[in-house]
C-alpha cells in the first residue's frame, strides 16, 4: 500500500519523537522508494516521467520506469504521480557560525587588525544552537549542500554532526578562514603580510582538510601571489575576493579558481582603472563604468577557467513585507540582531543599490552568454539576506540576467558539483548518487519559482516532508520563549 506523501508505518511514533532525535525512518534504515515519480535529472534538459527512485542507505540504488523497478516490501514508498524529483540545491557561498573562543585567543587587536576592523558577525558563544538553527533554515528550503567561505574547527564539529546523522542540516565543505593583508577588514581574520606566512597559511588549510584558501581585499601583490603559487603546489584552490593590490586582471592572470560577489569588475571596466582608490564610491563606479570593455573581460575569464559566484542578491532591495517577517523570525534573534548592529548601513542608498543590480545583472548575462561558469551563492547571513530563503531570490535573479530555469538549477547543483569535484557524490540524479533531493509539486523547469513548491526533502537518504520541516522550524521558535 502506497501512502500520498506519508510515512507508511510512523505517524503516531513521529508525533512523540524529541525534536533533535531520530525519526523512525532515520533509526529502521528502511529502503525508501519514490513511485511514479517525474524524475528531474539534471544531467540535461529534460524530464523522465514515470520512475521509480530506489534509495537505499543513503545512496540512490537503482532509477527506472515504475512498471520495471520493484521496491523492496519493506520499503517507505512515496506516491510520486504528479509530483517531480530534484536534486537538492547547493548555496555556494555561505557563512556558518564560527566560535569566539578562536578569535579570543589571537594575538592582540592591535597586531592583528586595526581599530576600526570590523566585528567578527559570523562568529558567536552560541554558536552551536545558531548552526543548528541555519542547518534547518537550509534544509527545509530545499538546500541539502553549503560552501562554507570562513572555516573553523566549531563548523567542523557542527559539519560531522551532520554527517553522523546527530544534527539535521546540509553537508559542509569549508574553506579557510579569510586571509587578508594588515590591516586586516575583519576582526579575526587570518593576517599575511610576507611570503614566509604565506606558505604557512596555505600549510595550515591543507592539515585542516580545507576545499580551498579564501583570499581577501587587503594582500599584498606579493602576499598574494606566494599564496597561489604555494596552493597550487599543495594541489589547494584559491578563492575569494580580488585584492585592490592585485585586480581583477591580475587575479585572472592567477587563475584563481573561483570570484565572489564579482568583485573587481567594477573597478576593471573604469576607463581608467588605476585611479580608482579606497576614496572612490560606489556611484563613482557605476557612473564610470564602461560596459565596452566587458566582452574581453569576460572572454579572459573564460578562457582562464575561472568560475564566478555573483552574490546578487546582496544587492537586491527587499520589501520587509509580512512574508519577510514571517522568514526572519525563523532566524535566531542574537544572530539578526548581531549582524544589524555589524552593518548599520545596509539598504542605505536604495537607489544606488539597485543601479549596482542592474548592472550586475548584465555582468551575469555577458558570463553566461560567452561561456564562462557560474555559480549560485548568497553569502547569507547579512541582514537582508536570510539563511535558505535567500537562494530563491538569487535563482529568480538568475533567471532575470537570462538563464533559463534549467541553466539557473544547474549552477545550484551539478555545475556546484563539478566545482567541487564530487561529481560522483551529488548534483544529479543517478545511481549511486548520494540521496540528496528535493521532491516537488510542479516541474521547476518550466518556472523557477516551482522549487518552493515543495512536497518534502531528502538529506542522504534522510527522508522529511514538508510539514515535519515546518513543525521543526515551529518548534525552535517557540524553543526560545520556554
Amino acid at each position: 500500500m502506497c501512502a500520498r506523501h506519508k510515512f507508511t508505518r510512523c505517524t503516531a511514533l513521529s508525533a512523540i519523537i524529541a525534536f533533535w532525535g531520530a525519526s523512525c525512518v532515520e533509526a529502521r534504515e528502511q529502503p525508501i522508494a519514490f513511485v511514479n515519480v517525474t524524475v528531474v535529472p539534471m544531467d540535461q534538459d529534460t524530464v523522465l516521467p514515470g520512475q521509480t527512485v530506489l534509495v537505499v542507505g543513503q545512496r540512490i540504488a537503482q532509477i527506472g520506469p515504475a512498471t520495471a523497478v520493484r521496491p523492496p516490501a519493506d520499503a517507505l514508498k512515496i506516491d510520486g504521480r504528479g509530483d517531480f524529483l530534484t536534486p537538492g540545491l547547493a548555496d555556494m557561498h555561505v557563512h556558518l557560525i564560527r566560535s569566539l573562543d578562536a578569535i579570543r585567543s589571537q594575538k592582540p587587536p592591535s597586531a592583528q587588525a586595526s581599530s576600526h576592523a570590523i566585528p567578527p558577525l559570523s562568529a558567536s558563544d552560541d554558536h552551536e544552537r545558531e548552526n543548528r538553527v541555519l542547518g534547518l533554515l537550509f534544509v527545509s528550503n530545499g538546500i541539502t549542500v553549503v560552501r562554507n567561505m570562513w572555516g573553523d574547527s566549531a563548523i567542523d564539529t557542527f559539519a560531522t554532526e551532520v554527517e553522523s546523522r546527530r544534527v539535521l542540516g546540509p553537508h559542509v565543505y569549508s574553506t579557510g578562514p579569510i586571509t587578508d593583508g594588515s590591516p586586516s577588514s575583519w576582526q579575526g581574520s587570518r593576517v599575511v603580510a610576507s611570503e614566509s606566512e604565506a606558505e604557512a597559511a596555505v600549510a595550515e588549510d591543507v592539515r585542516a582538510h580545507r576545499i580551498a584558501i579564501k583570499v581577501y581585499n587587503g594582500l599584498s601583490a606579493d602576499a598574494y601571489h606566494r599564496l597561489v603559487s604555494s596552493a597550487r603546489d599543495r594541489g589547494l584552490p584559491v578563492v575569494g575576493h580580488v585584492p585592490y593590490s592585485v585586480g581583477l586582471r591580475g587575479v585572472i592572470e592567477a587563475r584563481q579558481a573561483s570570484i565572489e560577489h564579482l568583485d573587481g569588475f567594477l573597478e576593471a571596466l573604469q576607463p581608467d582603472p588605476d585611479s580608482v582608490t579606497d576614496a572612490t564610491t560606489m556611484r563613482q563606479l557605476l557612473d564610470g563604468a564602461d560596459m565596452r570593455r566587458l566582452p574581453a573581460l569576460v572572454d579572459s575569464i573564460r578562457d582562464g577557467n575561472i568560475w564566478n559566484c555573483p552574490t546578487l542578491v546582496l544587492f537586491e532591495n527587499f520589501a520587509e513585507d509580512a512574508e519577510w517577517q514571517r522568514e526572519v523570525d525563523l532566524v535566531p534573534p542574537a544572530l539578526v540582531e548581531r549582524y544589524r548592529r555589524g552593518m548599520p548601513n545596509w539598504g542605505a542608498h536604495p537607489e544606488v543599490r539597485q543601479r549596482a543590480y542592474d548592472l550586475y545583472l548584465m555582468i551575469v548575462r555577458a558570463l553566461h552568454e560567452r561561456g564562462a561558469h557560474l555559480l549560485l551563492g548568497t553569502d547569507t547571513p547579512k541582514p537582508t539576506v536570510l539563511p535558505g530563503f535567500s537562494l530563491q531570490a538569487e535563482l529568480r535573479s538568475f533567471v532575470r540576467a537570462g538563464l533559463t530555469p534549467y541553466e539557473s538549477l544547474r549552477a545550484a547543483s551539478s555545475d556546484a558539483a563539478m566545482f567541487l569535484q564530487q561529481e560522483k557524490e551529488f548534483g544529479t540524479i543517478s545511481t549511486g548518487m548520494r540521496a540528496d533531493l528535493l521532491l516537488l509539486k510542479a516541474n521547476p523547469l518550466e518556472n523557477i519559482d516551482n522549487l518552493e513548491k515543495r512536497v518534502g526533502v531528502m538529506v542522504a537518504g534522510r527522508w522529511f516532508t514538508e510539514s515535519e520541516l515546518q513543525r521543526r522550524l515551529l518548534a525552535t521558535k517557540e524553543d526560545r520563549y520556554r
